[in-house]
């Protein structure tokens, strides 16, 4: 009797520990299954945020830039009418030749060019008021809500909702308003600094939503396996966890890189160069070091598309990423903005130094157009602006910066060089 009570007392505590050490390792694997989808979300959510910030940064460009020239005349069309809530003299005007131009002001261009994104990626931007002067600048429930906490002090707002049945990330920050505002809208009573209105962007969710169940799907089978593993031999699912949460990571560096990367020339993208970009400019903050930001804009790229092919515009695109990376250092933040926009952020150098680059990346230049049988000339406009860390500046303001030099060098080489117009020494011709 002993020795039965004896066996089924061991067995007992077999079965208990077995209980037990079953129960720690499905609450592990639970544990971790639960992390690496919260881990995931938050990553979808992050990607999602920074294209939404992305875009809402490229609208602020552009409709600066035209806020600051103005508005622009173009060619009356069934795309572009005359606006006729635009009441500014001089609005539709007549060239010599007979052609009907109209003024398009910041709000009217920043309407169509979110209205071809919407057709092109899915990306909906809108640019809304408590007071519009366009019924169709008029804010949903959401950018209502959004503008009354900007008026209460809120910088920003983001979160995850429904539009037209479908899951966006919504996006929005005040419109301050502007000197070259009040151009339009000082007899609706707003003064310099008033906030305005808002710029709201629409990030659809469904493609981030499709990695995410697919990574999700992974991880739920990859867990599962190693729950199934565990029951056999705690010591082989531990080591099954081990891989699989190696993998795990792998594949989620893999995506960021994916996200951050231009598939084209293998340089960072807008995206990877903003983030890499901000934590350096945090970073000289810190160490009080200075930092120049250049500016690169291929030129005639439309003229080899459209002559040679886009085949060989592409082969352009490479080069000139190729000169760029022979021309900076490795720890230089090199990228392809997009189109025919490169942007390069060196670290600890003074203002003074940035020649050597601009000369260094002529040089390159001229030994890339000296190669026999080429079939175009590269050329390339560049402006820096250089960060003073005993005059601190945000990169928003510091990319402005570049990006007027650059595109002063382009008019140069075109000859539209405005009158009275004079070079600083944070400008250099190539």
């Amino acid at each position: 009797m002993k020795g039965r009570d004896m066996a089924n007392t061991g067995a007992a505590n077999i079965k208990k520990h077995f209980v037990m050490i079953f129960a720690i390792w499905t609450v592990g694997i639970l544990a971790s299954l639960g992390g690496n989808i919260y881990e995931l979300r938050h990553f979808i959510v992050t990607i999602a945020r920074t294209s939404a910030e992305t875009t809402y940064g490229k609208d602020l460009i552009y409709r600066r830039w035209v806020s600051t020239h103005g508005g622009v005349y173009v060619p009356v069309s069934e795309i572009t009418p005359p606006n006729p809530y635009l009441k500014v003299p001089n609005r539709d005007i007549t060239t010599s030749h007979g052609l009907s131009l109209t003024l398009v002001n910041p709000a009217y261009m920043t309407r169509q060019v979110n209205e071809m994104a919407m057709q092109m990626s899915g990306f909906q931007g809108h640019l809304t008021s408590l007071n519009p002067l366009r019924p169709e600048n008029r804010p949903d429930l959401w950018e209502a809500g959004a503008l009354k906490a900007f008026e209460r002090g809120t910088k920003e707002a983001g979160s995850i909702e429904m539009i037209s049945g479908k899951e966006y990330f919504r996006f929005m920050r005040p419109f301050v308003t502007e000197k070259s505002c009040l151009k339009c809208h000082a007899a609706q009573g707003y003064k310099e600094g008033d906030i305005r209105g808002g710029i709201s962007v629409s990030v659809p969710m469904d493609p981030l939503k499709a990695i995410e169940r697919s990574r999700m799907g992974e991880l739920m089978l990859a867990h599962g396996l190693l729950w199934m593993i565990g029951l056999v031999g705690i010591g082989a699912g531990t080591n099954r966890l081990r891989k699989q949460t190696l993998l795990s990571e792998k594949l989620e560096e893999e995506l960021f890189s994916l996200s951050i990367t231009d598939p084209l020339t293998g340089l960072h993208n807008r995206r990877g160069f903003l983030f890499l970009a901000e934590q350096q400019l945090k970073l000289a903050e810190r160490n009080k070091s200075g930092m120049v930001l250049f500016f690169a804009d291929l030129d005639g790229l439309k003229w080899i598309n459209d002559t040679l092919g886009h085949e060989e515009g592409d082969k352009v695109l490479i080069e000139a990423a190729t000169v760029l990376k022979e021309t900076f250092r490795a720890s230089d933040i090199i990228a392809r903005l997009g189109g025919d926009e490169y942007a390069v952020l060196t670290a600890d150098i003074t203002e003074e130094n940035s020649e050597a680059f601009t000369a260094r990346l002529q040089s390159l230049i001229d030994a890339q157009n000296k190669q026999e049988n080429r079939r175009y000339r590269l050329s390339i406009s560049v402006g820096c602006s250089y960060y003073d860390p005993e005059n601190p500046c945000s990169l928003d303001e510091l990319m402005t910066s570049a990006d007027k030099l650059m595109y002063l060098q382009k008019n140069i080489k075109k000859g539209l060089l405005p009158q009275g117009v004079s070079l600083s020494s944070r400008y250099h011709l190539i």
